[in-house]
């Protein structure tokens, strides 16, 4: 035989054994195995029109489901519109078949479940920042996740998650920063739709009273806007500043030279926060609280305790 003939007849071979590895892949489920992932925050809407272009012509693209490792059941991947669709039909009595085709993708945690749902989404043309906001808020507890199962990720966070979700770096770096110094009401602002990534980016620049007057008063203010309150108002300061003093006693009474004094003040002198300080103090210390090291976790749960005292 020559070489040709044994080339096509290897290709031959591999053409039918990847068709029927495709093939065993799918599977008719029905709709009670069936576990809608309850981490998708994507738009399900329009199901009725959804549900009869499927009575019209039936289903025309498989669901994508994930074997749950616990329970047997199948994770929900893709398809939540169809499954709400199949279920709406089924509920009117215009479909008597409780079954639907679904492509088997391997057995998955829950955790796993999720990370495919963001990627899978996160691939196509983003419609708003509010979904972006949703995306990076599920991302980062899902790679925890993932991370304390012992999946090994590999590479920087903000790398990583710039790639899963299809926006630049610099996006990633614009919504840490809103996570992180942006008062909860400009965060709901992002959320809600009123407020863009951008903008709220610069508006967590402010100080945290004007913040949070933005955000009740004004959240579609423009980038422009926020860029001339930045030029008008002080920025917030970072540290508190230190407390000084000229003199202090000694045990024997008499006055301390000033070098033993500086020694001896604390780095930070105290300070009082604001409700709105203490709110996004809060918040921080939270994130914080879920990638510190075991030696500062008591540390870090002791300021939330005196946070929640105050």
């Amino acid at each position: 035989m020559a070489k040709r003939e044994i080339d096509s007849a290897i290709s031959a071979d591999l053409k039918a054994a990847s068709a029927d590895s495709f093939a065993d892949s799918i599977k008719m489920l029905d709709i009670s195995e069936i576990m809608p992932n309850k981490d998708n925050f994507y738009s399900v809407s329009d199901i009725e029109l959804l549900a009869e272009d499927i009575e019209r012509q039936d289903l025309k693209h498989n669901l994508v489901v994930a074997k749950d490792k616990d329970s047997g059941k199948y994770w929900l991947i893709s398809g939540h519109r169809r499954l709400e669709a199949i279920k709406f039909l089924i509920n009117e009595k215009r479909r008597q078949s409780t079954k639907v085709p679904c492509i088997i993708s391997g057995e998955k945690s829950q955790a796993e479940c999720r990370l495919d749902l963001i990627m899978l989404n996160a691939t196509q043309r983003k419609y708003t920042d509010k979904e972006v906001m949703s995306e990076y808020e599920q991302l980062t507890e899902t790679l925890k996740q993932l991370e304390s199962e012992g999946k090994k990720l590999g590479g920087r966070m903000r790398d990583i998650m710039a790639k899963i979700l299809n926006v630049s770096k610099s996006q990633v770096g614009k919504i840490d920063n809103i996570k992180h110094n942006a008062v909860p009401a400009v965060e709901q602002a992002v959320k809600s739709g009123k407020m863009s990534i951008s903008t709220a980016n610069e508006v967590a620049r402010l100080s945290p009273e004007k913040q949070k007057d933005i955000a009740e008063k004004k959240p579609d203010i423009s980038h422009k806007e926020v860029k001339e309150i930045q030029k008008s108002s002080p920025p917030p300061l970072k540290n508190a500043p230190a407390v000084k003093s000229s003199a202090a006693k000694t045990d024997s009474g008499k006055t301390a030279p000033n070098s033993e004094i500086e020694h001896t003040k604390p780095k930070y002198a105290p300070c009082t926060l604001s409700e709105s300080e203490a709110e996004v103090l809060m918040r921080y210390i939270e994130q914080l609280a879920k990638i510190a090291s075991k030696d500062d976790i008591t540390v870090i749960n002791g300021i939330k305790e005196r946070l929640i005292k105050a």
